[in-house]
């Protein structure tokens, strides 16, 4: 592992928790999204709602990519200070 290695590894199991927890991002902000939505036809509403949510919902993803690589990070930092020590 070269230094500028974070120790993150990508696995079919973290790929598949990351898509079902942006996938749950991705409802709730459909719901969040709904009161603001100009019309009064439910299917719409749920449209324009969710298409309004997947710019917020890539966000998310997004955020969570970079939370695990510096967590990850942060633990290789920590664990190479114990072996120091």
């Amino acid at each position: 592992m070269s230094k500028a290695d974070s120790g993150y590894k990508v696995t079919a199991k973290s790929t598949i928790i990351d898509i079902v927890l942006t996938v749950v991002a991705w409802f709730l902000f459909t719901l969040w999204f709904q009161p603001h939505v100009m019309s009064y036809e439910p299917a719409t509403v749920f449209f324009w709602a969710g298409f309004s949510a997947l710019p917020a919902a890539g966000t998310f993803w997004l955020c969570l990519q970079m939370y695990k690589v510096t967590l990850a990070h942060q633990r290789k930092k920590e664990r190479e200070k114990a072996n120091e020590e």
